[in-house]
């Protein structure tokens, strides 16, 4: 039988009670931002695959993303925000990422203003502009450099086939 005194017992009774349920409340706070951030994750990556199967678009703006996941500008810009970037920005390297590999995977020269067109942008000047800004040189210095590597690979390869 224990000898406490009975407000002692009561008092440690509490403190007990209160770790306890301190506990639970923090496992389903963590519980509760884990699933919050599989959510979060799973939307941005819905939204990346949007983004990627409409690149093309002209008219792919972060407002009609939004619209499209039926999310408001608001939040689909915080989503970005969180990940270190805006909606613009990630589209925006997204297509001179596509540019980039289209001009090195040519072998002939293309119209520099046609392929910016089909990759979403408004014009050749702000396309040019943008893509010097990104990767320190102009769509025709990157497309020559592409060029005369892929020129220098294919030669070498020629070169070992007849050895």
């Amino acid at each position: 039988m224990c000898r406490c005194r009975p407000s002692w017992v009561a008092r440690t009774a509490v403190c007990l009670l209160s770790v306890l349920v301190m506990e639970l409340l923090e496992a389903d706070t963590t519980d509760e931002a884990d699933d919050a951030s599989g959510t979060v994750n799973e939307t941005l990556s819905r939204i990346h695959g949007y983004i990627e199967e409409h690149l093309m678009d002209p008219d792919l703006s972060p407002e009609s993303i939004a619209r499209a996941h039926h999310i408001s500008l608001r939040y689909l810009q915080k989503l970005f925000q969180n990940d270190g970037s805006t909606v613009s920005q990630w589209v925006r390297q997204r297509r001179l990422e596509f540019y980039r590999l289209e001009l090195g995977r040519s072998n002939r020269r293309i119209i520099m203003a046609a392929v910016a067109h089909r990759w979403g942008f408004s014009g050749p000047s702000h396309f040019s502009r943008t893509f010097r800004g990104a990767y320190g040189m102009s769509p025709s210095e990157w497309q020559a450099l592409a060029t005369s590597a892929f020129a220098s690979t294919t030669a070498g390869t020629q070169d070992d086939r007849r050895r």
